[in-house]
């Protein structure tokens, strides 16, 4: 009798120890898995993201729209810093020179000095942007000069292709406002901006 008792109490000694590893290696397996899903990283790519800053180069073919008789096409160039405050929406400026000739073959310089908020949603490595930029204009044809208001919207579309580098082109209107004591001299020139540049983005 003793006996079976001791063999019986063995047996229950061993079955418990038994159930007891195998629960712990259960918990071994869900604590290894969940490691490795907590492990696992997801990337998502933009093209522009929340902290990102560029600096863009430009060429522009300058089109005048008003006045129209007096203005040529001319020219310009650009350069500017945009930092991303969110992965589509950003702040920024920009400084320009660009100059139209004139039917008498002079020259109308204007140097835009610009801040800038845009938009860029992103489509893989498309950008898409639409700004509005506010600041002041120094204008200056034969020995007139003069410092005004200057507008300017602008739409474009950049492609990029390396991980630092997107090039792009972009449509914009000057509007530059002349307002003088005389307000028969007042007017408002028109200026189409049209660009291809290049962003290098950190």
């Amino acid at each position: 009798m003793k006996r079976t008792l001791s063999i019986a109490a063995l047996l229950l000694l061993a079955c418990t120890l038994l159930f007891a590893q195998e629960g712990t290696i259960t918990t071994d397996e869900s604590i290894t898995t969940e490691e490795s899903e907590e492990s696992e990283v997801t990337f998502d790519y933009h093209v522009l993201q929340q902290g990102d800053g560029y600096i863009n180069l430009n060429l522009a073919l300058s089109l005048p729209i008003r006045p129209i008789p007096n203005l040529k096409i001319g020219g310009g160039v650009a350069i500017g810093y945009t930092y991303m405050m969110l992965d589509t929406l950003s702040v920024g400026g920009e400084a320009c020179f660009s100059y139209n000739a004139t039917i008498g073959n002079n020259v109308l310089y204007f140097i835009p000095i610009l801040a800038t908020v845009g938009y860029h949603p992103t489509f893989g490595n498309v950008e898409l942007s639409a700004s509005l930029s506010l600041g002041g204009a120094f204008e200056n044809y034969l020995d007139r000069s003069y410092f005004g208001l200057a507008i300017k919207p602008e739409i474009g579309a950049y492609y990029k292709f390396f991980p630092e580098w997107s090039i792009g082109i972009t449509a914009g209107l000057y509007i530059l406002p002349q307002w003088y004591r005389d307000t028969s001299k007042n007017y408002t020139a028109l200026i189409t901006d049209i660009r291809i540049g290049a962003k290098y983005i950190f």
